[in-house]
């Protein structure tokens, strides 16, 4: 079995399918990431490359052959409701000249090398404003008549946070449904970082600092009830977003973003990059690397490792 994984960032989308494969393949742009995708993965190959130079015939050589899987998480940016330029139509952003072009280069990579099964993983939005369309299109050009646009809410699966993404793919995806832990049933048992960290053992647990900050951010998160935001972002002339948001105990998390940050549901500090992978179905063995606000990025970026062993059992079965 040989599974190419384009847009790899740290590997949360490879964690379903690097155990069950005989060559793995992670192409990325991101130095760092890669440095904790071959950390988790020691045995996958590995290249730094902007995808949209990247010839099929390298990716072949690479794998030995022509992969039986392609998993790729191309950007998104571009269609994040977060995004300013979000109102844009996605012709203008698929054939544009920013990142949610390489949208094109995943599938024209798909389309050169013929997997048995590949599954691209995206934003919802993609499909709006045209997108499914231009999408479909696209793909039939490269000869693949079977597509399929599955949205999946991560925490109907049992992710312990809420993410709506889209997966398309030449395989339906069935996956079934889990019951997400809640707040402090995915984070309780880590060591606290409040005054408490005093009195109890050593902390051990890989990526689980204390975020640093000022003590005019500190007296904010203070002030900060559940389910409120010590901070806002702007993504618009008159719309903003909360940021900072203190998380509720007993309930799922919200979406789990790389460039956002969690308040502590009793402890008046931000959340660790350990907690968020947990919130993001991460196990404690898999250890995050490079600069702090790098890990947070590489965690919110990527697939839940427990959503990537649902759709690989998915395509397991179907390629039986």
């Amino acid at each position: 079995m040989k599974v190419l994984d384009l847009f790899s960032g740290a590997g949360g989308f490879s964690s379903g399918f690097a155990g069950t494969s005989d060559v793995h393949l992670a192409v990325d742009i991101d130095p760092v990431a890669l440095q904790t995708y071959s950390l988790n993965y020691p045995s996958a190959k590995i290249i730094q490359r902007n995808i949209g130079s990247l010839h099929s015939i390298e990716l072949e050589h690479e794998l030995g052959g022509i992969p039986d899987i392609i998993i790729t998480s191309p950007p998104c940016e571009e269609f994040s409701q977060a995004n300013p330029d979000s109102a844009k139509s996605a012709a203008e952003r698929i054939y544009g000249t920013g990142t949610a072009r390489l949208l094109l280069d995943t599938i024209r990579i798909i389309g050169d090398l013929s997997p048995e099964v590949f599954v691209i993983e995206n934003v919802a939005a993609l499909i709006k404003a045209g997108g499914k369309e231009i999408v479909r299109r696209e793909i039939e050009r490269v000869g693949i008549d079977d597509v399929w646009f599955n949205l999946v809410r991560a925490h109907h699966h049992g992710n312990p946070s809420r993410r709506l993404r889209l997966f398309i793919s030449n395989v339906k995806l069935n996956l079934p449904r889990g019951v997400p832990l809640r707040v402090m049933e995915a984070i309780g048992d880590l060591p606290p970082l409040d005054q408490d960290a005093l009195f109890s053992p050593r902390n051990d647990v890989p990526n689980h600092e204390r975020h640093s900050v000022t003590e005019d951010k500190l007296k904010e998160i203070r002030r900060t009830r559940w389910r409120y935001g010590a901070k806002r972002f702007r993504v618009g002339k008159k719309r903003s977003l909360p940021n900072w948001v203190r998380l509720t105990p007993d309930q799922i998390a919200t979406s789990i973003i790389g460039l956002s940050r969690y308040i502590h549901p009793f402890e008046d500090r931000l959340l660790t990059v350990r907690e968020h992978a947990r919130l993001m179905s991460y196990p404690d063995s898999f250890v995050f690397t490079g600069p702090k606000d790098s890990q947070y990025n590489q965690v919110g970026e990527s697939v839940p490792p427990l959503i990537s062993h649902l759709i690989a059992e998915e395509v397991r079965t179907y390629l039986e």
